[in-house]
């Protein structure tokens, strides 16, 4: 049994148990500090880059979200956003496979463009189940004329309708999916 002395400790083999320790702990957090630093080099960097390019994209933030990465997309309310979405879709299918949560376009709604939506949302609903976007457009634009907005646009496509509606505080982007898009899309 080894004397308890002064300078002392438990020891394994000869060597200081707490020496061990202490040192495991460093090299562990070191190894996690250089794997986080290559991911974020290797992976998310460029996954960012390429949202970044995208015509109309100002801001883009990779949310982890369970064993998927949601994708918040920041649009300028000027731009397309169905043409936004759907290079932010490819992309994010490109390089995150089955790992991608959503495709999510954030906005700055208000209390009164969320109203002004609530308004529009079940002529939009009509438009989008049954194919008659010219008659959708019509009654949007008459009904957008009585809205609290200074801009209201729709766009379509073979999946989706996006709705902007915008007013001097804030705007607001929506989707509704056509007939036929994928639940997994949905949510967007």
């Amino acid at each position: 049994m080894p004397a308890m002395g002064r300078g002392c400790g438990v020891t394994f083999r000869g060597y200081r148990i707490h020496i061990i320790l202490i040192a495991f702990a460093v090299c562990l957090a070191v190894a996690l500090g250089v794997q986080r630093v290559a991911h974020s080099q290797r992976v998310v960097a460029p996954l960012e880059r390429a949202f970044m390019d995208i015509p109309g994209v100002t801001a883009v933030a990779l949310v982890a979200s369970g064993s998927s990465t949601d994708v918040v997309l920041e649009v300028d309310p000027a731009a397309d956003i169905g043409s936004a979405y759907r290079a932010a879709q490819a992309a994010a299918a490109k390089h995150l496979g089955a790992g991608l949560g959503r495709v999510v376009l954030a906005d700055e709604r208000t209390p009164a463009l969320a109203d002004a939506f609530y308004r529009v949302h079940l002529i939009l609903q009509e438009g989008a189940a049954t194919g008659r976007f010219t008659e959708m457009a019509s009654r949007l634009a008459d009904l957008a004329a009585n809205l609290p907005v200074t801009d209201c646009r729709v766009y379509v496509d073979d999946q989706w309708v996006y709705v902007v509606l915008a007013a001097d505080d804030g705007y607001l982007y929506e989707m509704i999916a056509r007939p036929g898009t994928r639940a997994r899309e949905v949510g967007a």
